[in-house]
């Protein structure tokens, strides 16, 4: 066997987490009388951390390049707000659990690797049912980089002693793809996940599959 680490996002990834973080952003956005966004533009957004989720709906642009006035405020009233309704209407996505746990079955070492702040995380994850199946579960504030930047994937291969080439990555979004091929990781696109403004030919991931489950077979079949 030579691929022994497999490292998955989260949001888009394992779980449809938008319903509960657009609801979180049009709270804030509502308490300060500011425009409020429809799902599909606030799920273009996500992907970067909570804090450039909430200046990109503050400016109503996928580019920040700016503090948008009262994002501070606004920031503050997410994240409470969040943290207390991140498992609403939440969902894993069909085929998920299956997946770890065959993966698990057949000795792969699993780690979790979001750009969500450990405060969302770690509960999250737990809530959702996700915590038991991983070996390592890293999050946006764990390292002194996130995705795009490798950093997160070397480190985990690292800590399991694992070279990159026997590692995949799999996610939904640019920041995953380039992060694992910047890592030398294999890499598998989900295609029903937030790729935003980005197309999956855009993602050019070494491989792509429209549901969680095609990865078993997939990462067999390469080994």
């Amino acid at each position: 066997m030579s691929a022994k680490l497999i490292v998955f996002d989260l949001d888009g990834t394992l779980i449809d987490s938008a319903p509960d973080l657009v609801e979180a952003v049009n709270f804030a956005l509502t308490q300060l009388d500011k425009p409020t966004h429809s799902q599909a533009t606030i799920q273009q957004w996500i992907g970067n951390g909570a804090d450039v989720l909430v200046k990109r709906a503050l400016l109503n642009n996928w580019h920040v390049g700016e503090i948008p006035d009262d994002f501070e405020v606004a920031f503050e009233l997410f994240k409470t707000y969040y943290a207390e309704h991140d498992w609403v209407h939440s969902r894993l996505y069909d085929g998920v659990l299956e997946t770890l746990q065959t993966l698990k079955n057949d000795g792969f070492k699993l780690a979790c690797i979001t750009n969500k702040t450990a405060r969302f995380t770690n509960p999250l994850m737990e809530t959702a049912g996700l915590a038991p199946y991983f070996d390592f579960i890293a999050s946006g504030d764990t390292f002194a980089e996130m995705k795009p930047n490798p950093l997160p994937l070397l480190e985990t291969a690292k800590l399991f002693a694992i070279a990159p080439e026997n590692a995949w990555m799999i996610g939904d979004s640019i920041n995953d793809i380039s992060a694992g091929k910047r890592a030398g990781f294999k890499t598998i696109a989900v295609s029903y996940g937030y790729a935003g403004q980005h197309s999956m030919a855009d993602l050019n991931a070494d491989y792509t599959v429209n549901a969680i489950l095609e990865i078993v077979d997939l990462i067999k079949n390469e080994i």
